[in-house]
């Protein structure tokens, strides 16, 4: 993650969504949060007591927690999770005690997730792909393909 500074309680719209949002994911401690922030006890209290934050914060709160978020919820504590988890893995796939099965599944593993050997991960042939096939008896099939522009969504929070 990158740090990001805030010495001041009259931060960007910006930097107090990103602060909001850090917080409601509840991924990591407050105090994790905060340190990662470079925000001091002092600058605590003062954003506490900021209506405009504290309407961001509850926000926040809200979206995170909603039912239509359950899989990107799911999917970013799974990925903390893991990442949390990579340095157990690295001392195990260096153990000679490990048979080595394990270790090539462990490669594999680490290989999916580095996106090395998975087709379409980097974005590189971004967008849908929808295909329709109808099947018309003996050797004859009708398919239609379409590939489907990526979504872009531009927007700038601070607006």
């Amino acid at each position: 993650m990158a740090t990001t500074t805030i010495t001041s309680p009259s931060l960007s719209n910006n930097s107090m969504v990103k602060l909001a949002r850090e917080i409601a994911m509840d991924i990591h401690p407050l105090e994790t949060i905060l340190k990662q922030y470079s925000i001091d006890a002092q600058s605590w209290l003062s954003l506490q007591a900021n209506p405009k934050f504290i309407q961001l914060l509850s926000s926040q709160v809200e979206e995170w927690n909603g039912a239509s978020n359950t899989h990107e919820r799911v999917r970013a504590k799974s990925a903390a999770m893991l990442e949390e988890w990579l340095p157990e893995l690295n001392n195990r796939l260096h153990d000679a005690d490990i048979g080595l099965p394990a270790k090539v599944e462990a490669g594999k593993m680490l290989g999916r997730m580095a996106g090395i050997g998975v087709p379409n991960v980097d974005g590189a042939s971004a967008g849908e792909r929808f295909t329709v096939t109808i099947n018309l008896g003996e050797d004859h099939k009708l398919s239609f393909e379409k590939q489907l522009p990526a979504k872009v969504i531009d927007h700038d929070p601070d607006e």
